[in-house]
């Protein structure tokens, strides 16, 4: 599930956090956690609930409503919470999926698992340090490259010091 939002696995923890739930339960629980990190547009999250249905991730029961058409009350399988913690426990690859990718799993570690937070950090500082070393290595060719690998090496060390104070705080 490579997303440029992981719209589907956040899904997958809402429905392991809170149970059966239809689109617009999800999108108000969406909005309401995770706005500040990033919007998803409805018709993103309905696209994203068919395809997990079709996957075998989750399961849609329709709902009759008396004045409106029915609506679809979703349900995580056994298969979607496998995934699900997959996905929440794999540390993110590049730096710039910090933000959009791991603070999610952050919040429903958090909330489901605070046991786990020391794996995931863990694993994630593990992938940080080896990006840096990679970019230390690097050989730039002029003085612009010279000057983007001083940023990304300065995105790299701060994100590891944050990582270490969420580790202190959390004691992991």
């Amino acid at each position: 599930m490579t997303e440029a939002f992981p719209v589907g696995p956040v899904v997958l923890g809402y429905l392991l956090s809170g149970g059966e739930a239809h689109g617009y339960e999800l999108l108000s629980r969406f909005h309401e956690d995770l706005g500040r990190i990033w919007r998803v547009a409805p018709s993103q999250l309905y696209f994203t609930l068919s395809l997990l249905e079709r996957q075998g991730f989750i399961s849609g029961k329709k709902e009759p409503q008396e004045t409106r058409p029915p609506r679809t009350r979703y349900a995580l399988t056994e298969k979607g919470q496998e995934e699900f913690w997959k996905w929440a426990l794999s540390p993110v690859p590049r730096l710039r999926l910090l933000r959009s990718h791991f603070l999610p799993k952050l919040f429903f570690l958090l909330k489901l698992a605070p046991e786990r937070l020391p794996e995931l950090l863990s694993a994630q500082r593990e992938t940080l340090l080896s990006l840096k070393a990679q970019v230390e290595e690097e050989k730039p060719a002029d003085k612009f490259q010279e000057m983007l690998r001083s940023f990304r090496l300065s995105q790299l060390e701060a994100a590891l010091q944050w990582i270490a104070e969420i580790s202190e705080k959390e004691g992991s």
